[in-house]
């Protein structure tokens, strides 16, 4: 049978049922090419196309080695040579490849190696160029070997040390190739490598030359190849060569954004470029900025004039299909990264390959012990895995995180490869149980980072839930540092909960969402609590646990009256208390009734608020869950002031600081301490309340709450507000806490801030009170706050009073009428001040129709 180059390629075509048009568009070349080489015709494949031919036709081991070789005999054959150069005369050695005439951008490394190139006698002139496939590292070289052309009379040399295949060359033969090209015959050539390279040093030295070694694998290869000191020499690798005595070292990263957009309005168009802006940035983003990436698309545009920017950046935005879109012609970015990825070790591959798949759920960064846990495998095995990732580019560091662990990520267009990896080469199950495992792993460090926060009251979690084996030095991390661990693993907790949702792990997002939702509302991550806790609910109920979906619906209406959205937490929280009370789980009714209470109280329906509450405290007790006994019995207290029974108020909160105390719940002494505060603050007594306020203000800032720390803030501005000698002291207080809550989103406190602060003002006489105040009105009447906006409208009465206009009675009989409805005590008082009777009912209520009748207001 013939076995030449022509006939195995037709035969492994036809094997796959392919024609020869199939045949070039898996490998990227043109049908004629594929004719030309079954013929027979032509000069052989070049060596990039031989590789993407033997790719694409899927070839085992001993297929493509047969292959490859058939190939290569006929390339080189061809020209009449073994696989070295021909000899050229001696003299000027010029053998740098074209120039890139659209090269952008570097202009820094530029820079920087032109202070290396340049002559410098008795200094190194060696520069190692790092970084990940396809990031431009030989353009760069080729680029300023030209730029430095005059610099170097005698001679460019350029050789390729690795290749398409992935094969390192050997030394031997580089520089072999390297003297024939300074003109030493073939055979004049010592045979031993030492030899070679002490002449092709006696060769170069003394000569203005400039030596281009592309593509290094490592010191090893390249340690025999380096001229004697003064000759220029750039090295490009993957690997960063620290090593190399005397060596100038620079790691390329992607192009900056503004770069990438200029090379692709040089090679696409730049009127095409700057009529879709915004089209460009996204197919920018869509490339990672990688420069290869970004030049295929640029020359896909180019050759498609009739493409918009658009329609391009639709097709790229299917990540499965992502790289298929990356080529034009032999153009690709797939068989780069294939190259790197066939010369790992296949424990190194399969964590590349898993890694792969968690990236592609939105988890961007991750530390080391989640490699072990996706192997199955111990540490050192997983660190050695991901050391190898790190040398072949695949992986990059994304620095330390807030805990000093090491984290790692893709590039984009890397992980989209990594992904397809998986699919490729690890079943659905096999990755299901990796998935679980590094799941349950990071399940079991955020209950020890929970419970280092040391305020755990949601209750939400089902703890028969079992996490697996921890890693031990990342367990000591999110134990005692749990603030910056859940800071540190927020991003990534976010986007497990919604991949657990996807894998139908309703157990984990559950679990996962329940030990983050303290976290998230101490630090004011509203979206982030609303996410998580809106994907395990929908996970729970597509699994079809009703007590799961119970307790994830209670922890929706908490975060939803932190976000300010109480009608819908209202009518949450009355479902999960239902649905509660039909499998007899007293806990999680009386929680939900804590809840619940809280948002009617917020919401002005006092009555039915203290109800709830009272029935909370009483369940929470029964249960005993004495610190979210704490909570309800504050908010008890906040609704009985509410409601004018102010002695009341501050016993109800005296006890629940007892019951805190007794439990060393730190988080339960700040919230009652900051409630004392309050209710002290209603009675008159404001030196007690300023000390109850401060000493909250310490227990929230010792737990790292900014949120709870702020609001004691402003509670102690209040109690200094009552002294008028005092009223600036108090103002920079409502400031403070106004920045907190602005910084953190807080809409609701920054409201609250913000009023205390018109007040304050309003007092002073300073104009900026009433458009302050008429904006905080304009809150407390979209959230439906009678209470606030009650308390708004006689803060504006009085600034209208100190500027003499009558609308200041306008004012306080909305006012009166918002609190009588409440059945609130401020009603009385303000009857007094208007100089009505207390039964002014029908006064206050025709004054208002006057009010809204009056188109001036």
């Amino acid at each position: 049978m013939d076995d030449g180059f022509a006939a195995q390629l037709r035969r492994h075509r036809l094997g796959l049922r392919l024609t020869q048009e199939a045949l070039a568009e898996r490998a990227g070349i043109s049908s004629r090419s594929v004719s030309a080489m079954e013929r027979g015709r032509g000069r052989g494949p070049q060596p990039r196309t031989l590789e993407q031919l033997a790719l694409a036709l899927n070839l085992s081991d001993d297929e493509r080695a047969s292959f490859v070789e058939a190939g290569r005999a006929l390339f080189w054959g061809n020209r009449g040579t073994s696989a070295v150069a021909p000899s050229v005369p001696a003299g000027p050695a010029w053998h740098l490849p074209p120039d890139i005439v659209d090269f952008v951008g570097r202009d820094e490394e530029l820079a920087l190696l032109g202070t290396v190139l340049r002559p410098s006698p008795g200094l190194g002139r060696l520069a190692a160029v790092s970084g990940p496939p396809g990031v431009g590292k030989s353009a760069l070289a080729i680029h300023i070997g030209h730029r430095f052309a005059p610099e170097f009379p005698d001679g460019q040399l350029y050789v390729v040390l690795g290749g398409e295949s992935g094969e390192a060359a050997e030394p031997a033969g580089v520089l072999a190739l390297m003297l024939r090209m300074l003109g030493v015959d073939g055979s004049a050539l010592p045979a031993r490598v030492e030899d070679r390279a002490a002449l092709f040093r006696s060769r170069v030295a003394a000569r203005r030359m400039l030596l281009i070694l592309d593509d290094a694998s490592g010191h090893r290869q390249v340690a025999p190849l380096l001229p004697p000191e003064g000759v220029a020499t750039i090295i490009t690798s993957r690997l960063p060569l620290t090593g190399l005595p005397g060596a100038a070292t620079f790691d390329l990263r992607p192009l900056a954004r503004r770069d990438s957009i200029e090379l692709l309005r040089q090679v696409a168009g730049e009127k095409r470029v700057e009529a879709e802006q915004q089209s460009a940035d996204a197919l920018m983003a869509a490339c990672g900025d990688l420069p290869l990436a970004v030049r295929v698309v640029a020359a896909r545009l180019a050759a498609r004039p009739h493409w918009t920017l658009r329609h391009l950046g639709e097709r790229l935005s299917d990540e499965s299909r992502r790289l298929d879109e990356l080529r034009h012609g032999d153009l690709s970015v797939r068989p780069v990264l294939q190259v790197t990825y066939r010369a790992l070790s296949p424990t190194a591959a399969r964590a590349c390959a898993l890694l792969g798949s968690l990236c592609a759920a939105g988890i961007r960064t991750i530390p080391e012990w989640t490699v072990a846990a996706l192997l199955d495998t111990a540490g050192p095995e997983a660190s050695a895995a991901v050391e190898e990732l790190l040398d072949a580019r695949l992986l990059e560091s994304a620095g330390l995180d807030q805990v000093g662990q090491q984290r790692y990520r893709f590039h984009e267009i890397t992980r989209l490869y990594a992904r397809e990896r998986r699919q490729a080469e690890i079943s659905d199950a096999d990755w299901a149980a990796s998935f679980a495992r590094v799941a349950t792993g990071w399940l079991g460090l955020a209950r020890l980072a929970r419970e280092g926060l040391q305020c755990e009251r949601f209750h939400l979690e089902d703890p028969a839930v079992a996490g697996s084996d921890i890693d031990p030095a990342a367990a000591v991390l999110a134990g005692s540092h749990a603030v910056d661990w859940f800071e540190a693993e927020r991003d990534s907790l976010v986007a497990l909960v919604a991949a657990c949702r996807t894998a139908r792990r309703a157990d984990l997002a559950r679990g996962l969402a329940a030990c983050t939702a303290e976290f998230f509302e101490l630090r004011a991550y509203y979206d982030d609590w609303l996410r998580t806790t809106q994907a395990a609910l929908g996970a729970c109920q597509e699994d079809g646990d009703r007590r799961a979906e119970a307790a994830m619906l209670r922890g929706l209406g908490t975060c939803l009256i932190e976000c300010d959205q109480h009608d819908e937490a209202v009518s949450i929280l009355r479902t999960a208390r239902e649905l509660a009370e039909s499998f007899e789980d007293l806990a999680g009714m009386a929680m939900a009734s804590k809840e619940l209470g809280f948002a009617l109280g917020l919401s002005g329906q006092l009555d039915e608020a203290e109800h709830e509450l009272r029935a909370a405290v009483d369940g929470l007790d029964r249960d005993g869950r004495y610190p979210v006994k704490v909570i309800a019995m504050t908010q008890l207290a906040w609704v009985l002031r509410q409601r004018g029974a102010v002695d009341e108020a501050i016993e109800t909160v005296r006890a629940a600081l007892m019951t805190a105390r007794r439990g060393g719940d730190t988080f339960g002494l700040a919230y009652a301490s900051r409630g004392l505060a309050g209710a002290l603050l209603a009675a008159g007594r404001n030196t007690a309340a300023e000390r109850a306020a401060r000493r909250a203000v310490k227990l929230f800032e010792d737990i790292d709450d900014p949120i709870g720390a702020a609001q004691s803030l402003r509670t102690q501005g209040e109690a200094v507000a009552g002294d008028p000698t005092r009223l600036v002291e108090a103002e920079n207080l409502f400031a403070a806490a106004a920045e907190v809550f602005r910084s953190r989103g807080h809409s609701w406190g920054l409201a609250l801030a913000e009023l205390s602060l018109g007040e304050a003002q309003a007092r002073r006489g300073i104009a900026a009170a009433d458009v302050r105040l008429r904006r905080v009105l304009r809150f407390w009447t979209d959230e439906n706050v009678p209470a606030l906006r009650a308390r708004t409208l006689v803060a504006l009465a009085q600034v209208a009073e100190r500027a003499g206009d009558p609308s200041a009675v306008v004012l306080r009989t909305e006012a009166y009428e918002l609190y009588r409805r409440l059945n609130a005590p401020q009603a009385r008082e303000l009857a007094r001040q208007l100089g009505w009777d207390e039964d002014a009912t029908d006064h206050a209520i025709d004054s208002i129709n006057e009010l809204e009748s009056d188109p001036s207001r």
